[in-house]
């Protein structure tokens, strides 16, 4: 019963992986038509990654306002710059609807 339990975890994550990129995906396409609905699709795709316990995806997880947790949609309702700077170089992005900046430094080797 044990290995049963185990294997519908599994099957769970999986599925909620997929349904998650699958959303992550409609509201990257939907959204310069319809905000709403593509804001409603990224809040279900969080959800998904709440309940079965996985990580959002790196690439999508930076495409998400860490404030007003909206799809950033660059040109549209962000702003992304790259500063250079002595200590450090970074690249900023600011949700333009919440005027929030989110900054990811970058390593420098």
């Amino acid at each position: 019963m044990v290995k049963n339990k185990r294997n519908n975890k599994a099957l769970i994550k999986r599925i909620a992986d997929t349904r998650m990129n699958y959303l992550f995906q409609k509201a990257h396409d939907i959204f310069p038509d319809n905000k709403e609905l593509a804001n409603r699709y990224t809040y279900l795709a969080r959800r998904y990654a709440q309940r079965a316990k996985i990580r959002t995806p790196e690439n999508w997880k930076k495409r998400i306002c860490h404030n007003c947790k909206g799809l950033l949609y660059p040109g549209i309702n962000s702003r992304t710059r790259i500063h250079s700077k002595g200590k450090g170089s970074h690249v900023s992005t600011t949700c333009l609807d919440c005027n929030h900046t989110t900054r990811y430094f970058i390593k420098l080797k």
